[in-house]
């Protein structure tokens, strides 16, 4: 009985102890419910406010693009390559004046012929009047900032992307990061029925970050192509090669028309590069009524090398612009490059510089008809004629103020201009040139009048380096009274003791014209005047006169 009891009272004991356990564990669930609660509420809310925020974005976004008609309208905010995804052929993409819109936006392919134009929403009244040079100092205001956040460009382009016109905006980079190129259109693997065709910049106004560094303005590897009426400055930085516009292995046509440009390599650039197209050369370029400048400050702070160049072009016209300052070298150069060899039909062919004023340099104008550390095509056809050549070389300048520097080239003439410069007509070196013109030109002797690597200086020059030449009808200027015999210039040509002497309408005032008085007027081989024929030279200014 004994043992019973006990084992009764020990089981009695044990329930007891179970549900005090129990009754003390539903205690402690109930104790935890509140924090569950607690943090099922705050978990909800945190995921409520998480995809509220990208919901509310997304909406803020697309509710910033308002579609009108053929007018896609993005304002602050605005998913810009969205509107670009959207628009349709005809349509037009109005960004809010004075609004930054960041990003690396591709322009894509559609069908269709039409352009798409990407303009500030700002009226025509409030930007420049259509074929009028954009001024960023009176219009900044009123232009949408489109700024690359990384070196990726502002504006690029898909595969066979193709009629889109900008007008009215601002491309910059918001990064301080290295960019290549604001703008590049086109790829240099494209196939040549990817290139991308019929884009045009229209008053833009492109400029690098001013805390970071940006090779090149606008990047060509496309066809019909036109950037006009533009202000693209500040590309200029030490020891770098930059540019303002350059194609290196686009095949064009392009037009560079009405521009301000500025840059420390190369206002503005063509060839220099193998293309993976076989055979292609940049070609058929307009280059009118441009100023391609450099800022005076810039001179010893950031790598300069000229104002245009050439490296591979065919068919290109150069007309009506103002070409200025490359301190301390010569301010055109007509290179041909082979690309290391990797392009053997590079050529500069076919190209005509006219009615330009060319001008504050350390020289003239070099010709490399054949690249000398490769094989190429011989430069052929190039027409200097009726230019205005003012301050080249001379103390102010540097270099040693050399008219022409030239190597091999065939076809190549030098007609009715008119140059102030302070050192040698021509130095001429490497190959012979074929078939060389210089004729009814108002130019300097100074010193030597012509030098070579062969021949030395004088007449021996003119034999080894122009057998075949036409050099006739020139006025050139014997400032320093050398004996005529020793200047070796063939007959034909005439002399005249000082620019004082010539018989200029206003030598000081930069009148050119011969006056009536003039002993050298009509005494071109043509029976017209030697030097710049400014009637002609005034309509390519728009009849600025001279």
């Amino acid at each position: 009985m004994t043992n019973a009891t006990d084992w009764k009272h020990k089981q009695k004991e044990r329930q007891k102890i179970l549900r005090n356990f129990g009754s003390t564990n539903q205690k402690i669930k109930r104790s935890y419910k509140p924090l569950y609660l607690i943090v099922l509420i705050v978990g909800f809310a945190l995921l409520t406010i998480v995809l509220g925020t990208y919901f509310y974005h997304k909406y803020e976004r697309e509710s910033a693009i308002t579609v009108t008609g053929s007018n896609i309208i993005v304002k602050r905010g605005g998913d810009f390559q969205n509107a670009l995804n959207r628009a349709k052929p005809g349509d037009t993409i109005l960004l809010e004046a004075g609004a930054v819109f960041k990003g690396n936006f591709v322009l894509p392919n559609k069908q269709g012929n039409e352009y798409i134009t990407i303009r500030s929403s700002a009226s025509d009244a409030q930007l420049p009047p259509a074929e009028k040079r954009l001024d960023p100092k009176k219009y900044a205001a009123v232009l949408p900032k489109i700024l690359t956040p990384s070196s990726a460009p502002a504006i690029a382009t898909e595969g066979k992307s193709h009629h889109y016109r900008f007008v009215g905006v601002e491309i910059s980079a918001a990064t301080e990061d290295y960019v290549y190129n604001l703008v590049l259109l086109g790829d240099e693997n494209q196939k040549a029925d990817e290139t991308p065709h019929h884009i045009e910049f229209d008053r833009t106004y492109l400029h690098p970050n001013p805390n970071g560094r940006t090779r090149r303005g606008v990047g060509l590897i496309s066809s019909e192509t036109t950037v006009k009426n533009s202000y693209i400055s500040g590309f200029a930085y030490p020891d770098e090669e930059t540019q303002g516009i350059a194609s290196w292995v686009g095949p064009g046509p392009y037009k560079i028309i009405n521009n301000f440009i500025e840059a420390g390599g190369e206002n503005v650039f063509f060839g220099g590069d193998a293309s993976k197209i076989k055979g292609l050369v940049p070609s058929d370029i307009e280059i009118k009524g441009n100023y391609m400048t450099k800022p005076l400050e810039w001179r010893g702070k950031v790598g300069i090398k000229c104002t245009l160049e050439l490296k591979t072009a065919r068919r290109v016209i150069i007309s009506g612009n103002v070409i200025e300052n490359s301190f301390d070298e010569n301010v055109i150069r007509f290179t041909v490059r082979a690309a290391g060899g990797a392009a053997p039909w590079n050529t500069i062919e076919d190209v005509v510089v006219e009615n330009n004023i060319i001008r504050n340099s350390g020289g003239g104008i070099n010709f490399l008809g054949v690249d000398d550390g490769a094989k190429s095509e011989t430069m052929k056809r190039v027409k200097i004629n009726n230019n205005l050549f003012i301050d080249l070389g001379f103390s102010r300048w540097g270099s040693d103020g050399r008219f022409i520097t030239i190597s091999d080239g065939e076809d190549i003439s030098i007609t009715n201009n008119t140059i102030f410069h302070s050192g040698n007509i021509i130095m001429a070196h490497g190959n012979p040139s074929k078939r060389f013109v210089f004729r009814d030109n108002i130019v300097s002797y100074n010193d030597y009048g012509y030098n070579g690597e062969q021949g030395g200086v004088g007449g021996k020059v003119l034999e080894f380096y122009f057998s075949d030449m036409i050099f006739a009808g020139n006025v050139i200027v014997n400032a320093k009274n050398l004996p005529q015999k020793y200047m070796s210039v063939p007959a034909r040509n005439y002399f005249a003791g000082g620019f004082q002497s010539i018989g200029f309408m206003d030598l000081q005032k930069g009148n050119f014209r011969l006056s009536p008085n003039s002993a050298f007027k009509g005494k071109g081989t043509n029976g017209k005047d030697p030097g710049v024929d400014f009637d002609v030279f005034e309509k390519a200014f728009g009849g600025k006169t001279f």
